[in-house]
């Protein structure tokens, strides 16, 4: 009765936070944000550039990360593992199409794979069309996504924002607080059009060697002054492509060309990159393009296709047997974390215990265990697949995440331990077999039934699951963004490493007569395996601080203390009356130990700080224009930032250009330029006042544009030169252009 009545409180419980955490509000004024949804191990939320929509047809949101050390989240091509986040809009009102501005990413190697993300902080904008610009927008975002260290583990949140349509105070700035910070990250989402500073002129796939390589030539390098730092290839091929090494000059190449070759990896036999539409990042310091291309004919060689696609089929074996290899080591290496380390002690219990027994007991025993823990893999892995066919987000040790399920689990080890030190025995008929706690009591006192033995398994397969092994964070990526097969596969090798110790005594069941004979000397041993029980159930309570605060752990662990303290008093008392009352306090304080974590707030996260050449600019100062107009003036406003790639390549190839140079340092052209490396209220509203929100921000104005003509992001000479002499600046733009 009081178990039915624990199980319906804590399914009450959990409920109520799921309910409660579903909901994010958003702060008022101008911060247009949602609030933070924390995990241990990254905080997100949604902002936005804008306080209202003020007619206009798009809304610039962002979806910002704060991942904590050696966390990472992925890009729209995660590489050889992983996802990038999913956004579902379902319940928004005047939502269109969304569009996420992917920033340039980093590049993770580990063993020859490769995937792409971003870690620390990031923030990823998202462009949202509004069908009806004068009503008001709410957006019901859901978002999953997989962050992954050692382990990958997916998470979700659910994020309510809604944009009005007009402020109360019409004076109010359209742009908001988060709209310098979304801007940052827009600067460094890659270049894409006509008129890139640099470029893939040529792109030609080679099999002449054993590897199949990718050539491709980029031009703009040297008047850009970068150098390539990495070359990202998508395609809908099944293929992967490693990092890119700088090559020579072909003869007779163009001096402007830059050569740099990619490995090929994984090309089914036959397949060819020939005429093969890719799309190239190429990444050149804090400048980045993006250019679809579509690759030449390949340059053939001596070497027979024989041999070429032996090596491609090869290379993508070697991928499949690397992940493989990495499944099982990583399984092999779970047995001596300190979730599984306990249970492998009450098996060593076991294994004393049936030392005077035959042979085939000790192996049927070792096993029962093995199948115990294959089988818990089987069943992990067919719960994912039932959630990835149904849509859903899916990891390894998602239930480690739960409150709930760390505090039900610290229980549970430390009850396990009072029963290892004989305060108590658990009783009860082992053919039940679904409490975990009848598999010590049985290989204590019914060593020969495999049930024990095969939950022993099972129990060791929940305790692993919140360990991060080597090898073990990269083979389950691998799983959970393959195909059905790829997950089964891993977590079949992942539980047959797991297994391995088992699996050896079960052959070689002379090892376990190496024991010595039971005697008192038990005792001791009972006494050191419970303290390593009570070791994990410390571990878990380090792990559950981290979700609801030090104090909720430390009000967790009290109520264990003092139910501890009650099981030790029973124990010493052999009257009906006091044990009934020890025992009625030893379950309050395990309750109280359950039901802790509700009554706890979670703890906070710290959030990471925010933070001229040869032309002769002015202080911007907008409110002057209409006067320099009015004097015959044409005006060229620059808003930039440091930290706006795109803002120092149009200075560089644009504006300080000769010809440019020129028009611009005409006696009747005045240049105001608006530095937005920090916030800055006036140039965000002033941005705004044009329907943008973000940089590079170019106008002319002139006695024949009073109202300005709005430049393209990317500059180019032409345009510049256009709008200086439609706006007015007369023979100097002219001469320019003529002499450009």
């Amino acid at each position: 009765m009081l178990r039915h009545l624990i199980i319906r409180f804590t399914v009450l419980f959990a409920v109520t936070v799921l309910t409660v955490s579903s909901f994010g509000t958003a702060n008022a004024a101008q911060d247009m944000t949602t609030a933070w949804t924390d995990e241990d191990f990254a905080s997100v939320r949604l902002i936005s550039a804008q306080t209202r929509t003020n007619g206009s047809d798009t809304l610039r949101l962002g979806l910002e990360f704060e991942l904590q050390p050696d966390w990472k989240i992925y890009w729209r091509s995660a590489g050889d593992a992983g996802f990038p986040p999913q956004l579902e809009w379902t319940g928004s009102e005047n939502i269109g199409d969304a569009t996420i501005l992917w920033p340039a990413p980093h590049r993770f190697s580990i063993f020859g794979l490769e995937t792409f993300g971003y870690k620390n902080q990031i923030i990823l904008p998202i462009d949202v069309a509004i069908p009806t610009p004068d009503q008001p927008v709410s957006v019901r975002l859901n978002v999953d996504y997989l962050v992954c260290s050692d382990i990958c583990i997916p998470a979700s949140a659910n994020f309510n924002l809604d944009i009005p349509a007009t402020a109360a105070d019409s004076s109010a700035s359209v742009a908001s607080n988060q709209a310098h910070q979304i801007e940052k990250f827009v600067s460094r989402v890659p270049l894409r059009g006509t008129d890139l500073p640099i470029s893939v002129n040529s792109i030609k796939a080679q099999s002449g060697s054993e590897q199949p390589v990718l050539r491709l030539g980029i031009s703009g390098l040297t008047d850009a002054d970068v150098s390539v730092d990495d070359i990202l290839i998508e395609s809908d091929l099944r293929a992967g492509f490693g990092t890119p090494t700088a090559v020579s000059q072909p003869a007779g190449s163009s001096p402007d060309l830059s050569y740099f070759e990619l490995p090929v990896f994984g090309l089914a036999n036959g397949q060819s990159l020939d005429q093969a539409a890719l799309t190239v990042t190429v990444i050149a310091g804090p400048l980045s393009v993006e250019q679809p291309v579509t690759v030449g004919t390949a340059q053939s060689s001596t070497a027979s296709t024989a041999s070429t696609q032996a090596g491609v089929s090869s290379a993508d074996t070697t991928s499949i047997w690397l992940i493989a290899i990495f499944a099982l080591l990583g399984g092999l290496i779970l047995n001596v974390m300190p979730c599984v380390l306990p249970v492998l002690s009450i098996k060593v219990m076991s294994v004393i215990n049936m030392r005077a027994e035959d042979t085939k007991h000790v192996r049927s025993g070792f096993l029962a265990s093995a199948a115990g823990i294959i089988t818990s893999f089987w069943l992990i892995a067919a719960a994912l697949v039932a959630i990835k066919l149904a849509g859903g987000s899916i990891g390894w040790g998602i239930q480690f995440q739960q409150p709930l399920f760390l505090t039900v689990m610290t229980i549970i080890l430390a009850v396990f331990a009072l029963n290892m030190w004989g305060l108590f025995e658990i009783s009860g008929p082992s053919e039940l077999g679904n409490v975990a706690n009848d598999a010590i009591a049985d290989q204590q006192s019914r060593g020969r039934h495999l049930s024990s033995h095969f939950l022993t398994g099972m129990f060791a397969t929940l305790l692993a699951t919140p360990c991060s092994a080597p090898f073990l964070g990269t083979a389950i990526g691998f799983a959970l963004a393959g195909s059905l097969f790829d997950i089964f596969l891993i977590f079949t090798l992942l539980g047959v490493g797991l297994a391995l110790p088992y699996l050896a005594i079960a052959i070689r069941p002379g090892v376990a007569r190496l024991l010595p004979k039971p005697g008192r000397w038990m005792n001791v041993v009972k006494i050191v395996l419970g303290l390593a029980l009570i070791g994990t159930a410390i571990w878990l309570l380090g792990i559950l601080s981290v979700q609801i605060g030090f104090g909720g752990a430390i009000a967790v662990g009290g109520g264990l203390v003092a139910g501890s303290l009650f099981v030790w008093a029973r124990s010493r008392t052999e009257k009906l009356r006091p044990r009934f009352a020890f025992t009625a306090l030893a379950v309050t304080g395990f309750l109280v130990a359950l039901f802790a974590p509700g009554f706890t707030k979670p703890p906070q996260q710290a959030t990471m700080a925010r933070s001229n050449g040869q032309l002769e600019w002015q202080a911007f100062a907008p409110d002057t224009i209409p006067a320099l107009i009015a004097n015959g003036k044409t005006v060229l406003v620059d808003v930039t930032a440091e930290w706006c790639v795109t803002c120092q390549v149009n200075k560089k190839l644009v504006l300080e250009t000769s010809e440019v140079a020129q028009a611009l340092g005409a006696d009747n052209v005045v240049l105001m330029q608006a530095d937005w490396t920090r916030p800055d209220q006036e140039i965000a509203d002033y941005l705004a006042s044009y329907g943008r929100f973000g940089i590079p921000f170019n106008a002319v104005f002139g006695p024949d544009a009073p109202d300005g003509i709005l430049l393209s992001e990317l500059l180019s000479v032409d345009a510049v030169l256009d709008a200086l002499q439609k706006a007015g600046a007369g023979d100097g733009a002219k001469i320019a252009k003529g002499g450009a």
